[in-house]
């Protein structure tokens, strides 16, 4: 049963001549230089420019976002590696302090003595140590190689694996951006059609009224019509002109919206094929939880929540003992030549054991803001669950009725073709006034640009339907549908 509404408007539109898939005259949204009608974009090609390396901006923009992220990796990894440099140092300066302590013989005693009267008298008062005032600036040049690695395993693992989960969720992130770029240029192209039927229709109905207008003045030379409703015929004719105009400038409108969706200036010169196809499978009535969590958006959520998890991870191992070492060899001169000389050079080696007691409960209040935010984001996500199933459930709703709406405006359109071309019989055979003309006239333009409208609603609402789903909306909608029983047999599975 609940295939019959396909079927109907399926088997609706084939008797009213209108397969389920069109292709269209070109149209040119926005004239320019002369162009070949191999040049004439499709949608497919539309699509194709949206995706490239100068298309469309937030898709763009999410891109390099990924590039950002690729050296947060780097970053994260980085923790888990040594250190290396190498340093060169010159310094001159003149410190006495030495002289006034007792290890070098000093303590504040005269420089002349030490402090021993024996041996003062010996030395004649002789001193190995000279007066602080007349000790001298030194110069020394130094170099070394310096080389430190702090082993923190629970760090390194908890931020390399929040590294590699937000690359995950900026690949979601992409992929959201790609099928959200797909889907406005579907909706732009299919809206820049319609546009050009309307302008279609509103042409056909001026040829309409020009032709209706010369049978009035024929009929008028006959003495078959008053000059009042030659007059009328022509009031009508010149009200539909600023509404052709309006429809003139929507088309320009809708191909500059099309221009921007691909990446390009507004008013680059646009011709498209003008394909539609509309796709017409049966409808679900009821879609499972799982195949709306495959979504991008909520994907990126979950994701977040597995991030904070690895971060509260990384906020702990900070407060835990960890292993430092640290070495460093070069060499040490007063004189530059004989910097890398034998016997000057020095080197060091330590490893230190580090035990954090206490840091002011910092680290607790990092874990318990972290918890929370782990938490709201699970709050988060359930309503953003419950908030996409409603938007779901509220779209298929939408394009059921759409359909519905198709149908009915393609019946209207035959009837209302059929009653104008029957009008305008009976109206050359004086059974009609004029103004059953200009109302048929009007009630077949009308229908016709409802069927439009009808037709590029539908068009627009399957695409958003497919990626709402967590689809390309370029994807059959068949095969969209046929994925949803697996997905909830998977995720019954897990």
């Amino acid at each position: 049963m609940r295939r019959l509404p396909a079927l109907l408007l399926a088997v609706g539109l084939a008797l009213l001549g209108r397969p389920s898939t069109l292709r269209a005259e070109a149209v040119t949204a926005i004239p320019g230089t002369e162009v070949t009608s191999a040049q004439h974009l499709s949608l497919e090609q539309c699509i194709d420019l949206a995706l490239g390396v100068e298309g469309n901006a937030a898709l763009r923009a999410e891109r390099e976002r990924r590039r950002e992220l690729d050296g947060q990796m780097g970053q994260a990894r980085a923790t888990g590696l040594p250190t290396l440099d190498l340093s060169g140092t010159w310094s001159r300066g003149r410190d006495p302090s030495f002289a006034f302590n007792s290890t070098f013989g000093g303590d504040g005693v005269d420089a002349g003595g030490t402090g021993n009267a024996t041996l003062d008298s010996l030395l004649a008062g002789f001193s190995f140590i000279p007066a602080p005032e007349d000790i001298a600036a030194q110069t020394f040049w130094r170099s070394s190689l310096n080389a430190r690695w702090e082993l923190r395993p629970g760090l390194v693992f908890n931020a390399v694996g929040a590294a590699g989960l937000g690359i995950e969720r900026q690949d979601a992130a992409v992929r959201g951006a790609e099928h959200r770029a797909v889907e406005t240029v579907m909706t732009s192209y299919h809206a820049l059609v319609a546009q050009a039927e309307n302008l279609a229709a509103l042409d056909a109905d001026l040829a309409a009224k020009r032709e209706f207008l010369s049978v009035t003045r024929k009929r008028q030379a006959l003495g078959l019509s008053t000059p009042l409703d030659t007059l009328r015929a022509a009031v009508a004719l010149a009200n539909l002109e600023p509404e052709r105009r309006n429809a003139a400038q929507n088309l320009r409108d809708a191909g500059a919206r099309l221009n921007l969706a691909m990446g390009r200036e507004p008013l680059t010169p646009l011709t498209v094929t003008g394909e539609q196809a509309v796709e017409l499978d049966p409808l679900p009535a009821r879609v499972p939880a799982a195949a709306v969590a495959a979504r991008s958006d909520l994907r990126q959520i979950e994701l977040l929540q597995s991030i904070l998890r690895k971060n509260r991870g990384a906020q702990k191992a900070q407060h835990r003992p960890y292993l430092s070492a640290d070495a460093s060899y070069g060499y040490v001169t007063s004189e530059f030549d004989q910097l890398f000389d034998t016997g000057h050079d020095f080197w060091s080696a330590s490893v230190t054991l580090t035990v954090p007691l206490f840091d002011g409960l910092s680290t607790r209040g990092k874990v318990t803001e972290t918890e929370a935010s782990i938490r709201r984001t699970g709050i988060e996500y359930r309503d953003a669950l419950r908030q996409a199933e409603l938007e779901l459930e509220s779209t298929l709703g939408a394009l059921a009725a759409a359909r519905e709406t198709l149908l009915a405006a393609s019946l209207n359109e035959q009837a209302a073709a059929e009653a104008l071309a029957q009008t305008q019989q009976r109206y050359g055979l004086g059974k009609a006034d004029y103004l059953s003309v200009l109302d048929a006239q009007t009630q077949h333009r009308l229908a016709r640009q409802n069927g439009i409208a009808a037709r590029s609603q539908v068009l627009g609402l399957t695409a958003t339907v497919k990626r709402l789903l967590g689809h390309d909306p370029r994807e059959a909608l068949g095969a969209v549908l046929d994925a949803l029983p697996a997905a909830d047999a998977a995720a019954s599975g897990r």
